[in-house]
């Protein structure tokens, strides 16, 4: 059984002998070669991204948009009667009424 396997496995491998290596195209590594350069040609061209100015303006407008919302937060911090309505009611509707109650003291 044993050497029976073997057999199989030495003809497999034997029939590999017999093959050759494919032959390239012609003109293939000229072509290769010249797709190569184009495409670093094309990544060269994005270099304008990390210039310092392209970078201050996209760092001064995520700083824009923080202050921005910083703000509407403060503003609607203000309407602190509204939002505990809207907490008791979700408790309410979900059930989630609970018997503890804590309160903030200023004593120390």
């Amino acid at each position: 059984m044993d050497n029976n396997r073997n057999k199989k496995i030495e003809d497999i491998l034997g029939s590999l002998d017999t093959n050759q290596r494919a032959p390239a195209p012609d003109f293939f590594y000229t072509r290769l070669k010249a797709r190569m350069e184009g495409k670093y040609e094309k990544e060269t061209t994005k270099k304008w991204l990390l210039r310092p100015a392209y970078a201050l303006a996209a760092l001064l407008l995520v700083l824009a948009i923080n202050v921005v919302v910083i703000l509407k937060g403060e503003e609607s911090s203000g309407n602190n009667s509204s939002d505990t309505e809207t907490v008791q009611s979700i408790a309410a509707e979900y059930s989630l009424n609970n018997s503890l109650t804590y309160e903030i003291n200023d004593e120390k």
